[in-house]
């Protein structure tokens, strides 16, 4: 379960059930309207930080392993690092691109500058660079 806090006032203000296996990644978005959080069930989950509620799920395929999860600088783009990279554009959250140049498992994903480029890196030990 994702819990969001009240730092200021240490309160707890929202919980977020829904994902049925240990929380593996999370990501705010630059405006801090959407966090998006992914587990051990193949799913990531969209949740809405003003509305305190899940907008959205998208199903990833069955035995997907998702290790992070990156919105770019602008909001308009959600990255997925795991079996394969994913950039979905976000409001519509449709798969834009599918990146399959790793031999391993993706372990972290970060857009550049204005989201020209993805960064990924891997269990088999390099990094990618992609323009998007």
């Amino acid at each position: 379960m994702i819990k969001i806090w009240d730092l200021k006032e240490r309160t707890n203000v929202a919980n977020f059930p829904g994902h049925s296996g240990p929380i593996v990644a999370i990501s705010f978005s630059e405006n801090g309207y959407y966090l998006a959080t992914s587990a051990d069930d193949s799913t990531v989950k969209l949740w809405d930080l003003r509305r305190l509620k899940n907008f959205k799920t998208i199903t990833l395929d069955d035995g997907y392993e998702v290790k992070d999860l990156c919105f770019d600088h602008s909001g308009s783009y959600l990255a997925v690092a795991g079996s394969d990279v994913r950039v979905y554009v976000c409001r519509q959250w449709q798969e834009l691109k599918v990146f399959n140049d790793h031999t391993a498992l993706a372990t972290a994903v970060r857009f550049g500058r204005h989201a020209h480029f993805l960064a990924s890196t891997s269990m088999d030990r390099t990094l990618k660079i992609y323009g998007i």
